[in-house]
């Protein structure tokens, strides 16, 4: 999200999350339009995201203070070691990785005692923002020990099958592109529909 009366429009239907992508490379970068104003009067009921890619440790600590973003979402290459940096200070952190089918769930371990959740996405050429789903049934090799988001490719039409993950520890969905009217710019109706479904 990053236009004002887009994202006044979707804290109408309160969200459990809104995300901003703080990344120079991405068609969704909120660059300089953020209004810090309206993040500052944001529900309590709605937490606020920060989506960094491999971004150096005092911008996503400025970021966070300026827009008082309850967590950050890491989308990079973050070793456990940056993650447990930004525990340190108090940011909770949302420790994203993108699940092919040779993924090796243990190397999450090392991340586990500094995130408060992780987040899975599908494999692709880009970081993020691929449309695809991958293959939920690789999430049975997973030891459910930190609740995690679920990212890729959910859309109206297979938002149903995210029953087959009961008995997992997900906390969430994650939605962007199928939910846009263009980078950016959520449809406000889908988003509702979306709900509804759920």
């Amino acid at each position: 999200m990053r236009e004002s009366q887009n994202i006044s429009e979707l804290l109408l239907l309160n969200p459990d999350y809104m995300g901003f992508i703080f990344y120079e490379k991405s068609p969704r970068n909120v660059g300089e339009v953020l209004d810090e104003a309206l993040l500052k009067s944001f529900p309590a009921s709605v937490q606020k995201v920060g989506v960094f890619v491999n971004a150096s440790l005092d911008f996503v600590k400025t970021q966070v203070s300026k827009y008082e973003l309850d967590l950050v979402q890491l989308h990079g290459d973050e070793s456990p070691a940056y993650v447990a940096d930004l525990f340190a200070v108090g940011i909770r952190v949302i420790k994203v990785f993108s699940i092919g089918d040779a993924f090796d769930f243990k190397q999450l371990g090392e991340y586990n005692p500094f995130v408060e959740y992780f987040l899975f996405d599908t494999k692709g050429k880009a970081r993020g923002g691929n449309g695809e789903l991958f293959n939920w049934e690789l999430l049975k090799d997973y030891d459910q020990k930190v609740p995690f988001f679920l990212s890729g490719g959910i859309d109206l039409e297979n938002a149903g099958d995210l029953k087959v993950l009961e008995g997992m520890n997900i906390h969430a969905i994650d939605v962007n592109s199928k939910f846009e009217l263009e980078p950016g710019l959520k449809d406000i109706e889908r988003v509702r529909s979306l709900k509804e479904a759920i």
